[in-house]
């Protein structure tokens, strides 16, 4: 996660929303609530923090395999499919493309260098009774700051995502839905010119994290209309995935601080905006990043941020 780049919503759950989650519900029981509060057995241990924070249980995560190099990736496999085997709580797996010490290349991919990963994920995961794991490949693609950017490069992108989707459904038992996830916004490139194709992609995601850079986004209520009608924003991602006839998720989103200067603090303007956008379009999930991450602080089970924390559980807590 990194590089994170007009008043609100009223609730309008109409048919056009209705149509993008795949089984007849409300609107809280259609959309899966998460949190992600480290990786792996750290992260299982640690959720019951942000459960008692918002008062219910999480229903789902989202980790992530090591992307430091090959050999963190690799080792990383069977240990994050042992921590959350067993679990109560549904896994969103982000699996990496490439790592970051730059040994490897989109191409390489899709002409099979690297297929061994993808054979040992699938298995691990089968084996762990995670056979029904969301798997994210390659998100935040059309940023720069992936290993994977797909800027220089879609058309190796997306025969690599491809490639990837064969081989861990070829895997005996594999239940697996695939994710395919930019950042909100254009960030590097047009994200659909790295769209691999309906047969590949189950579900279609978006990373959104609150930043301000100028004065255009400083007042909260404009900042979430810019995030609402931004090229590439909330509205394209649901009207985009609504036109594949694809579910939506949201499987990092989150309000904090970033060392550059460029997070926004405590917003509650922003969770409210997102609270109100999640009961229109009734996403399959959404997990908010719970983490003090050295990118981007977004931990709201502190307390750190106060009123965005009041306006989280308001509209997040107990539904009993």
């Amino acid at each position: 996660m990194s590089g994170r780049s007009a008043g609100l919503l009223q609730h309008v759950a109409g048919a056009a929303a209705l149509m993008l989650v795949p089984l007849a519900a409300s609107s809280a029981e259609a959309t899966e609530i998460g949190a992600y509060r480290g990786p792996g057995c750290d992260g299982r241990k640690q959720m019951h923090v942000f459960e008692d924070f918002v008062g219910r249980k999480a229903e789902r995560t989202v980790d992530a395999l090591n992307q430091e190099s090959w050999a963190e990736l690799k080792s990383s496999i069977p240990w994050i499919a042992k921590c959350w085997g067993g679990s109560d709580i549904e896994l969103t797996l982000s699996v990496p493309m490439l790592p970051k010490d730059g040994s490897g290349t989109l191409a390489e991919g899709a002409a099979g260098a690297y297929d061994a990963v993808f054979v040992a994920t699938a298995r691990a995961l089968i084996q762990n009774y995670l056979a029904d794991a969301v798997l994210r490949i390659g998100w935040e693609f059309n940023g720069d700051w992936m290993p994977w950017t797909a800027m220089h490069d879609p058309e190796s992108y997306k025969d690599y995502f491809r490639h990837i989707v064969a081989i861990m459904r070829a895997a005996p038992g594999q239940n697996f839905r695939f994710e395919w996830c930019p950042n909100h916004g254009r960030k590097a490139m047009d994200p659909t010119d790295a769209y691999p194709g309906d047969d590949v992609v189950d579900i279609i995601g978006m990373d959104v994290y609150a930043e301000t850079w100028d004065a255009s986004t400083r007042d909260p209520e404009r900042r979430f209309a810019y995030f609402l009608d931004q090229p590439f924003g909330l509205k394209w991602h649901r009207d985009f995935a609504k036109q594949r006839g694809k579910p939506i998720s949201y499987p990092e989103w989150g309000v904090g601080t970033r060392p550059d200067g460029h997070g926004v603090g405590d917003d509650p303007v922003f969770i409210e905006g997102m609270a109100d956008w999640f009961e229109e379009v009734e996403p399959l999930y959404q997990s908010y990043w719970d983490v003090q991450a050295s990118d981007y602080n977004a931990q709201m089970s502190n307390g750190q941020f106060p009123q965005a924390s009041a306006m989280f559980k308001r509209r997040f807590g107990s539904v009993d």
